[in-house]
């Protein structure tokens, strides 16, 4: 499972070199960037490797589930 998370990782860390590279962004669009992918990989890897971790699941419900509620019209 790591191996396929650092291989999407590595293709997208080559995808994004390359256009950024081809647009001819600045420094700073790059570290913010790379930055972000470094995070996303770091969190990727550790739900891998520590199962006890908590989900971001649960915060994301609790914070749009009164959303939702209303869209679809149901009333507590």
């Amino acid at each position: 499972m790591i191996m396929i998370i650092i291989l999407f990782f590595i293709f997208t860390f080559v995808y994004e070199w390359a256009y950024l590279k081809k647009k001819s962004r600045k420094k700073r669009t790059f570290w913010i960037v790379f930055c972000i992918m470094g995070m996303a990989f770091s969190y990727c890897i550790a739900t891998v490797v520590f199962k006890h971790m908590p989900s971001p699941n649960n915060l994301i419900q609790f914070l749009f589930s009164p959303i939702q509620q209303k869209i679809i019209g149901k009333v507590d």
